[in-house]
């Protein structure tokens, strides 16, 4: 008799130890969304060498936006010095268009009405598109028109104006710039 019960309490014993995989798989969701946000929160990070941003006193903290950069015509070189560069303008990594070196001009030959340049304004559409189509998959906020821009600081005025202009056309018409915050 004393056989049957050891051998019923082992049974039990074994059943009973089974990980239950729904509550791991709870918590590692759980752990991953919090690393996810955590990331997504951080401060927007440069890494062209030839993008030199401009020094604020600015308080607010970087959105999750699309991100438009306009490099410089100088590269800094990791000795201290500088190279020589062709400026380029950028969306979200994608190089879209490269500047005249001579005249860190937007060629005409791809603007429209004399601001809108096309092939930003092509590529902020798909954007906007993309982004649409992300919100109606998750059930997000969707297109929020907001607009991140890098610049370097010795890019001309007439160059942002474009770029502005262009943004504008493609919808997005929050516009925020990328500084470096100046210490207090």
């Amino acid at each position: 008799m004393a056989y049957r019960r050891r051998k019923k309490t082992a049974r039990q014993v074994a059943e009973t130890s089974a990980p239950n995989l729904n509550s791991l798989m709870d918590i590692i969701t759980i752990i991953l969304v919090y690393f996810i946000k955590t990331f997504a929160a951080s401060d927007l990070e440069v890494q062209d060498p030839s993008v030199q941003l401009p020094i604020s006193s600015s308080i607010e903290n970087v959105e999750e936006t699309a991100v438009v950069m306009v490099t410089g015509a100088k590269r800094k070189e990791p000795d201290g010095g500088y190279a020589k560069d062709v400026p380029t303008i950028v969306v979200d990594g994608k190089v879209v268009t490269r500047l005249d070196a001579s005249t860190y001009r937007v060629a005409d030959s791809i603007k429209e009405k004399g601001f809108v340049i096309q092939p930003l304004k092509k590529e902020l559409m798909e954007i906007r598109k993309d982004q649409g189509s992300t919100a109606a998959i998750t059930g997000g906020e969707g297109f929020t028109g907001k607009i991140t821009l890098v610049a370097d600081e010795d890019t001309p005025y007439r160059v942002l104006s474009d770029v502005l202009v262009t943004c504008g056309q493609a919808g997005f018409g929050t516009f925020k710039f990328a500084i470096i915050k100046k210490d207090s």
